[in-house]
């Protein structure tokens, strides 16, 4: 498990799963698409919204998703 801090200084722990998720899709990226992700990674961003480590941005059909991280602590 590791913990992270998320925009409002909140510490947040993600387990291995949600880790691997974030380092594979954000490397290098800020934006992700859910048309690139399957069932299963959908499922892990949605709950990754709710505990506030990502961001969900909605635009007619099209979603997508970034990290919300507190710049101030990297």
């Amino acid at each position: 498990m590791r913990a992270m801090i998320t925009k409002g200084g909140l510490y947040t722990w993600i387990n291995v799963r949600e880790n691997k998720f974030i380092e594979e899709k954000f490397n290098g990226t800020e934006l992700l698409e859910k048309k690139d992700l399957n069932e299963r990674e959908q499922y892990i961003a949605q709950t990754l919204v709710g505990r506030g480590v990502l961001d969900k941005t909605t635009d007619g059909k099209e979603v997508q998703y970034k990290l919300n991280i507190n710049n101030f602590t990297r």
